[in-house]
C-alpha cells in the first residue's frame, strides 16, 4: 500500500471517531456544513429560568447508525444514540424541571427500543425529573415501549397506537428455487445453524425455536408495560396486548394512556405533576420549551422537532432488506 493511500486513510479513520463528552458539551465531528459541531440548546417559548425539554423519536428506532460507512463511521445518529446524547446534555442542567418525549414511531428493533427505555429510566431516577409522552400520529409498538418510562401519557386525538408484541418477519423462496434448478449449498457445524433461512425449508422444531425467543420477548414487552400500566388489571391487559392497536380515544377507554391532547395539554399535565412543582423556581410560571439540535435552523412550533437523521423510509429499509439476518422487532409491521 503507498504512503499516500495510508495517509488517506489515516485521516479518514480520525474523522469517523465517535462522539466525546467535553464537560457539558457533546462534540461530534464532521457533521456537515448544514450543521454545528456541537449539540446545542434552541429556545422555543417562555421566559422563565425553569426549563421542558422537548425530546423527539421519529420513524423506526434502531440501534443500528443511519448510512454508516464501511469503517463505522460517517453516517447519522442512530436513534439510541441521539437520545443517549440529548440525556447527557440535559444531565447536567439543572434548570430542566420536566422532559416531553414526542414520539411518532412504528416502533423498531427490540434492543433499540430496550435500551431508549432504560437511558430514559436511568435518567429520572438519577435527577428526579418527570417525564410525559406525547403521542403524534403514531406510537406503536417499539414507540408505545419507550413511552413506558414516562409518567404520564398525552395522545394527540388522531394518533394510533398499541402493537404490543413482537415480529420475525421472514419469506421462503426454495421452492421457486426449485423450480429454476436453484439449491443450496450452505455449509453449516450444525442443524439449527442457518435457522430462517429463506432458501431452506424450516422444520418443525426449528418454527419451534424461533417461536419460543418471539414469546421470550413478547414477555419481556409485557412486563415493561404491565409495570407501567398498574392501573390496568393483569387480566385485561393480556387480553388487549395482543398486538392490537388503538385509537387515541380506545387507548383512553381501556387505560393504555392517560389523556387525549395536544402540545399545551401535555404541558399542563407535566406543571401539575408533584414530581415537577416540588423542584420548579417560585413563581415560574412560563418555563422556557427547549430542544437540542445540531442543526442550526431553529424551528417555531414544537410539532416541528423531529430528531435528526430520522429517514424513516432509509431506517427501515435497512433493517428490512433482503439478508438472511435474523432480525426480532417491537414494529407495527403489515
Amino acid at each position: 500500500m503507498s504512503k499516500m493511500i495510508q495517509s488517506i486513510l489515516i485521516v479518514f479513520l480520525l474523522f469517523s471517531l465517535e462522539a466525546c463528552v467535553i464537560g457539558n458539551s457533546v462534540k461530534f465531528p464532521t457533521l456537515g456544513p448544514d450543521k454545528e459541531a456541537e449539540l446545542l440548546e434552541h429556545v422555543m417559548e417562555g421566559t422563565d429560568k425553569d426549563k421542558i425539554l422537548i425530546l423527539s423519536i421519529d420513524g423506526v428506532i434502531s440501534e443500528t447508525p443511519t448510512g454508516a460507512s464501511i469503517f463505522g463511521g460517517g453516517g447519522g445518529e442512530s436513534t439510541v444514540s441521539a437520545i443517549i446524547n440529548d440525556l447527557i446534555k440535559a444531565s447536567f442542567d439543572k434548570d430542566i424541571k420536566g422532559v416531553i418525549l414526542k414520539v411518532n414511531s412504528p416502533g423498531g428493533t427490540v434492543t433499540g427500543s430496550d435500551l431508549i427505555y432504560r437511558e430514559l429510566m436511568k435518567y429520572k431516577a438519577s435527577t428526579g425529573v418527570p417525564i410525559v409522552a406525547l403521542f403524534m400520529d403514531k406510537a406503536a409498538s417499539g414507540g408505545y415501549y419507550v413511552a413506558m418510562a414516562a409518567d404520564k401519557i398525552v395522545s394527540l386525538p388522531t394518533s394510533v397506537t398499541g402493537s404490543v408484541g413482537v415480529i420475525l418477519s421472514g419469506f421462503n423462496v426454495k421452492e421457486g428455487l426449485d423450480k429454476l434448478g436453484v439449491k443450496d449449498q450452505s455449509i453449516t457445524s450444525g442443524q439449527n445453524k442457518a435457522i430462517g433461512s429463506p432458501f431452506l425449508e424450516m422444520k418443525p422444531e426449528q418454527k419451534m425455536i424461533l417461536q419460543s425467543i418471539v414469546s421470550n420477548l413478547y414477555e419481556r414487552f409485557f412486563s415493561i408495560v404491565k409495570l407501567n400500566r398498574q392501573n390496568v388489571p393483569e387480566q385485561k391487559l393480556r387480553e388487549i396486548c395482543d398486538g392490537r392497536i388503538f385509537t387515541a380515544d380506545q387507548a383512553l377507554k381501556e387505560g393504555m394512556i392517560d389523556k387525549v391532547g395536544y402540545i399545551e395539554d401535555t404541558i399542563m399535565e407535566l406543571m401539575k405533576m408533584e414530581k415537577y412543582s416540588k423542584n420548579a423556581s417560585p413563581n415560574n410560571t412560563r418555563p422556557r420549551l427547549v430542544y437540542y439540535s445540531h442543526i442550526k435552523q431553529k424551528v417555531r412550533s414544537v410539532y416541528q422537532i423531529m430528531a435528526e437523521e430520522s429517514n424513516q423510509f432509509s431506517t427501515l429499509e435497512n433493517l428490512l432488506k433482503a439478508t438472511t439476518e435474523i432480525k426480532f422487532m417491537y414494529l407495527w409491521s403489515y
